[in-house]
């Protein structure tokens, strides 16, 4: 719980942290993502591939000097056996068995999204489709945070057989 020092008006306090998120696109639009398959030309014709995936993000109570993401990824209507296949504190990659409708899937999406309003901002997680597998990317490489660093994976892994992670930087 947000906690004003003494002597600073809560109010006042409440809007530098408005105006903090409001300046930092990704921290606040922590909610839901809609990302979008797109087919990857080919001469092979590939089989059908889910028409969008949503993820969640929400945004952890604030702490003093920095902020953090949980997110979780309910992806069991198009994949199982999810496992947590390479991890370091730029990216995480989840791979899953694509279920029988989109095992011939060969596409790649991003968010496109964000709440219902169009995402413009640089897409920060990903979806590959191929060879029978869906890969969830979730990549902070290129991305910033108020005070010019890069923001970090704080954990990745699978609970109750999806993706999970959390992820935060310094404000």
């Amino acid at each position: 719980m947000f906690r004003p020092r003494p002597g600073l008006p809560a109010a006042s306090a409440a809007a530098s942290i408005a105006t903090l998120l409001a300046c930092w696109p990704v921290a606040s639009q922590a909610g839901s993502f809609e990302l979008r398959p797109a087919p990857l030309p080919s001469r092979t014709p590939g089989g059908p591939c889910p028409e969008r995936v949503s993820v969640v993000e929400t945004l952890q109570p604030y702490r003093e000097g920095s902020y953090g993401l949980d997110g979780r990824a309910p992806l069991e209507v198009i994949a199982t056996g999810w496992r947590l296949s390479g991890r370091d504190g730029f990216s995480a990659t989840w791979v899953g068995q694509l279920r029988a409708p989109y095992q011939r899937c060969t596409a790649a999406a991003g968010i496109v999204r964000a709440d219902n309003a169009p995402f413009r901002d640089h897409s920060y997680l990903r979806l590959r489709f191929s060879g029978g597998q869906v890969q969830l990317i979730l990549d902070m490489t290129g991305l910033r945070d108020p005070n010019g660093y890069t923001p970090v994976i704080l954990n990745a892994g699978v609970s109750r057989g999806l993706p999970v992670w959390s992820w935060g930087g310094s404000d």
